[in-house]
C-alpha cells in the first residue's frame, strides 16, 4: 500500500514539474523567418507575433534568418531546443518544395518539425503583359503550339517555376524556363513584353494587375480569388488538377510538448478571426486559414510534401 501511495505521489510530483504543464510562456518566443525582413512571410510572422504577445503575456520576436530558398533559417529552427521557446514561420518553398529539390539538406520537415497552426494561404497567378494579345488561357494555348513560347520565374524550383512546369505537363506545352532572381526582375520582364508569361502569388503580382501593366489569366486555384473575382481558375477552364496553393504556417521543433502546440494552436486560431488581423490579410492579399487543429495542418503539410516531389521530379528540378 506504501508503494503504491509513494508510486502515485512522485507521479503528481513529475506532472507538476513537467515544462509542457508549467505556465507558458514564461519569458520570450523567438519566431524565426527564414525570409528577409519586409516579404510576406515576415509580415505574417510580425502581425501573428503581435497579437500572440498581447494574448498571452510574453514577447514573441521575429528573428530573420534568410538565405537558400529559406532552408538556412528552417535548418537552423529545426535544431533549437524542443521547448515552445523557438518557432518557425514556414511556407510551401522551404517545406514543402526543399526536400525534393535540394540534394543536400539540412533538415527533413516531416520528421524535424512538428505543426503548430495553418496561418494563411495564397494562389499562384498566371499572367501575360498587357500587349501580348493573349486574353485567356486558350490564347496561351494556341500561342504556344505555334510558336516557342518562354516563361519567367522566380527562381529555379521555386513555386513560380514549378506551377509553370505543371502547367505544361497538364497542356502538352513545352514552354521555355527563364529563372531570375526573384519575382521583381521576372515580372520586370514580362512587362517589357521580353518573356511572354509567367507565374507569380497573388501578393506578388496584384498591384502589376491592378496597375494594367499585367494580364492575370487565371487562378491555379480550384477556386477563384475574393481579390481578383473576374479572373476564372485553370480548373474552370479545363485544367481540373492544376493547383498551387501557396501556405503559410506556424511550425516548432520536433519534441515540442503537445500542451503547448495545442496552446499556440488555440490561441493562432482565436488571433485569425479577429478583425484586425483579418483586414491585416486584406491588405496583403492573403486568405486566412481554413484548417483549424494541429493534426489536421499535419495532415495537409505530408500531402504538399508528396505533391511537390513529383511535381520536382517530373520537372527534374534539382539544386546540388
Amino acid at each position: 500500500m506504501f508503494k503504491k501511495i509513494l508510486s502515485v505521489a512522485l507521479s503528481a510530483c513529475a506532472l507538476h514539474a513537467s515544462p509542457a504543464l508549467a505556465a507558458y510562456p514564461d519569458k520570450p518566443v523567438t519566431i524565426v523567418v527564414p525570409f528577409p525582413g519586409g516579404q510576406t512571410g515576415d509580415i505574417i510572422a510580425r502581425t501573428i507575433g503581435e497579437q500572440l504577445a498581447k494574448k498571452l503575456g510574453q514577447p514573441f520576436i521575429v528573428e530573420n534568418r534568410p538565405g537558400a530558398g529559406g532552408t538556412l533559417g528552417t535548418g537552423y529552427a529545426a535544431r533549437a531546443n524542443p521547448d515552445g521557446y523557438t518557432l518557425l514561420l514556414t511556407s510551401t518553398g522551404p517545406f514543402a518544395i526543399a526536400p525534393s529539390l535540394y540534394s543536400k539538406l539540412a533538415y527533413q520537415p516531416l520528421q524535424d518539425f512538428e505543426a503548430v497552426a495553418d496561418i494563411a494561404a495564397t494562389p499562384q497567378i498566371l499572367a501575360t503583359y498587357e500587349a501580348s494579345g493573349i486574353k485567356s488561357i486558350k490564347d496561351l494555348i494556341a500561342r504556344a503550339k505555334k510558336e516557342d513560347l518562354s516563361f519567367a520565374s522566380a527562381g529555379n524550383g521555386s513555386t513560380q517555376h514549378l506551377t509553370m512546369e505543371v502547367f505544361n505537363k497538364e497542356t502538352g506545352l513545352k514552354m521555355t524556363h527563364i529563372p531570375f532572381k526573384g519575382s521583381a526582375e521576372a515580372q520586370t520582364q514580362v512587362i517589357s513584353g521580353l518573356i511572354p508569361v509567367t507565374s507569380d502569388s497573388l501578393p506578388a503580382i496584384l498591384p502589376q494587375i491592378k496597375a494594367n501593366k499585367l494580364r492575370a489569366l487565371a487562378v491555379v486555384d480550384t477556386e477563384r480569388s475574393a481579390f481578383l473575382p473576374d479572373v476564372p481558375t485553370l480548373n474552370e477552364q479545363g485544367y481540373p488538377t492544376v493547383s498551387t496553393l501557396a501556405f503559410f504556417g506556424l511550425m516548432a521543433p520536433k519534441g515540442t510538448p503537445q500542451p503547448i502546440v495545442d496552446q499556440l494552436n488555440t490561441t493562432v486560431n482565436q488571433i485569425l478571426q479577429t478583425p484586425e488581423v483579418q483586414a491585416r490579410f486584406q491588405t496583403l492579399a492573403l486568405t486566412p486559414a481554413k484548417l483549424k487543429t494541429a493534426p489536421e495542418f499535419a495532415a495537409y503539410l505530408t500531402s504538399e510534401v508528396g505533391k511537390y516531389k513529383k511535381i520536382v521530379d517530373d520537372a527534374d528540378a534539382k539544386i546540388d
